[in-house]
């Protein structure tokens, strides 16, 4: 456990070092995927912009502008290539588009990723992961932005069944026909009920669950969350043309599994730890349950120098003392090996010659005023 918690702190260290280079790497490969999905899912009318120089273009741009911006490019691609096909089609894809973005800003501005997210992972039939992903990213409000990328995606190939029955062009009323074709398919569509409620309530009761103060609230609202997510679209199976019981056990445990991924590269508590807090101010009492965070931080490296000893380190009084040479005590010209001395601050003195012959008789020798001559007479 300990090794993949320092994983995990790399892991997250790097991120935060290099977040901002990371985000515009991921965005510009959603961008990709979600314009390759855009031009090859029969929707490539407008040539301009299904070569690989514009989607790369597209994306470079996508990668480095908000997530509001992203949508917002991603729905004018849409709307071009509708344009192409029927200019008074695509007039009603603008409204619903611009009624859906409005209602987007003002309920979940910073979400928009799961719009762009819900047709990228349909094209790989992983699209029931989304509800929990939401759920364990933002808040409840995920519920709008994923409802949007349901509708937006299915409003998009009725406009082209509805082009197929032919252009109505400035015809009143073989454009009123096209709009009651396109809005009584979209009514009357089961699947787009049934994605829509079942991923609004698995957002709500992952979410609601995370928020109860019990242990593991956040592991607990994800299986919950995965449950449900399974319950309700089998339940909604038979009567679903098209809908793959096994894709969706299988797209709702890898959301589950990388709900929690998320949740533990974000927050990974010590629940062993955990303390009940109790303190009271003027007006209220307070009940707090605390739990720490745990935080693994890499262990020390030690050094072993083989060889040679370093000597302990010395004071600065001996620094400065050994920045002179020894000299020998002299006394009157003569040499003592045993006394050496040095004096800080001042230049040492100029080193005599040295007589290393014994000597043998004290005539020529005094000290401190005293002849050893006078002994031998006395």
């Amino acid at each position: 456990m300990t090794s993949l918690l320092e994983i995990k702190e790399k892991i997250v260290g790097f991120y935060k070092n290099f977040e901002y280079p990371v985000q515009i790497i991921g965005k510009f490969i959603l961008a990709m995927l979600a314009f390759s999905y855009i031009n090859n899912n029969e929707l490539g009318y407008f040539e301009a912009l299904t070569g690989t120089i514009p989607m790369l273009f597209l994306s470079v741009i996508c990668a480095v502008v908000p997530i509001s911006v992203f949508v917002l490019i991603c729905a004018l691609v849409v709307l071009l290539h509708l344009f192409k096909l029927s200019m008074m089609l695509s007039a009603v894809a603008l409204v619903v588009f611009l009624l859906f973005y409005f209602i987007y800003l003002k309920f979940a501005p910073d979400q928009g990723i799961l719009i762009v997210l819900y047709p990228v992972l349909a094209q790989f039939n992983l699209h029931y992961m989304i509800p929990l992903i939401g759920a364990m990213a933002f808040n409840p409000f995920a519920a709008v932005p994923v409802a949007f990328g349901i509708i937006l995606m299915k409003i998009v190939g009725y406009l082209q069944e509805a082009a197929s029955l032919g252009d109505p062009g400035t015809d009143v009323q073989g454009i009123m026909t096209s709009y009651q074709y396109v809005f009584d398919k979209l009514f009357s569509d089961r699947e787009v009920i049934a994605y829509i409620i079942v991923f609004t309530l698995v957002i709500l009761v992952t979410y609601g669950i995370s928020r109860l103060s019990v242990d593991y609230s956040w592991y607990i609202a994800i299986a919950a969350g995965a449950v449900v997510n399974v319950i309700g679209l089998a339940v909604q199976a038979s009567s679903v043309e098209g809908m793959n019981l096994m894709m969706v056990i299988v797209g709702s445990v890898l959301g589950g599994l990388l709900a929690a991924l998320i949740h533990f590269m974000g927050c990974t508590l010590d629940y062993g730890k955990k303390e009940m807090l109790q303190f009271e101010d003027d007006d209220y009492y307070y009940y707090v349950k605390a739990i720490p965070k745990i935080q693994i931080t890499q262990a020390e490296r030690t050094v072993k120098t083989f060889g040679r000893k370093k000597s302990p380190k010395k004071s600065k009084k001996s620094k400065k003392t050994e920045e002179f040479t020894e000299q020998p005590m002299v006394a009157d010209g003569i040499p003592n090996g045993d006394t050496t001395v040095a004096v800080p601050g001042q230049t040492p003195p100029e080193e005599k010659p040295v007589n290393n012959n014994v000597v043998g008789d004290f005539d020529e020798l005094s000290f401190d005023g005293f002849d050893f001559d006078e002994l031998d007479q006395k």
